[in-house]
């Protein structure tokens, strides 16, 4: 009976120490834990990786501005050199036509004639004109075809093959866009 009783006990305390064994073992390797963690880091990355192109597309925005405030300057400055250039033509114009020989006096006393003579004006080299320069207009950021082609109704992925970016820009910018309209529809309290 003590044999039975010790085999008893024995197999109780193999069976207890198996579960417990059982239990820290699926504690260890429980997947969804461990997914949960792989998610949240996965979540963090993608989230500052979406601040870092926000922050980059602002700055390129920006710097695009400044530059088409430059190119307006450059526009103005060529239309005034033309305006300058188109003025002085008009007097080289003008003086040409003011050097027209006087016609011959007939009657003047010969004493007259010698205090008459005016010696002929040097001729004046006349300035070539300067070929007007037409500025072609900016070229079409990739933020406004990707815009362009999604209201024509392209999908993502011929908007990319169109543009020459990838899936994942045209992918960026079209959330992008779809954040600011969002933030510009709410109403500001």
């Amino acid at each position: 009976m003590d044999l039975l009783i010790s085999l008893l006990l024995a197999t109780a305390v193999q069976f207890l120490l198996f579960l417990y064994l059982r239990g820290r073992i699926e504690q260890q390797l429980n997947a969804t834990d461990l997914l949960k963690n792989v998610q949240t880091e996965i979540d963090s990355m993608v989230r500052e990786l979406n601040l870092s192109a926000e922050r980059n597309i602002g700055v390129l925005e920006q710097r695009l501005s400044e530059m088409e405030g430059l190119l307006g300057k450059a526009d103005q400055k060529v239309m005034l050199l033309q305006r300058e250039l188109d003025r002085r033509d008009r007097a080289t114009e003008t003086y040409a036509q003011m050097r027209r020989p006087l016609p011959e006096p007939e009657s003047i006393p010969a004493v007259a004639l010698e205090v008459a003579v005016v010696p002929e004006p040097v001729p004046v080299p006349v300035p070539e004109p300067i070929a007007r320069v037409e500025v072609p207009p900016p070229p079409k950021s990739l933020k406004q075809k990707v815009l362009e082609y999604r209201a024509a109704g392209r999908s993502p992925n011929e908007i990319a093959t169109l543009t020459g970016a990838t899936q994942g820009e045209v992918e960026l910018i079209l959330s992008l866009q779809q954040s600011l309209f969002a933030q510009e529809s709410i109403p500001s309290g």
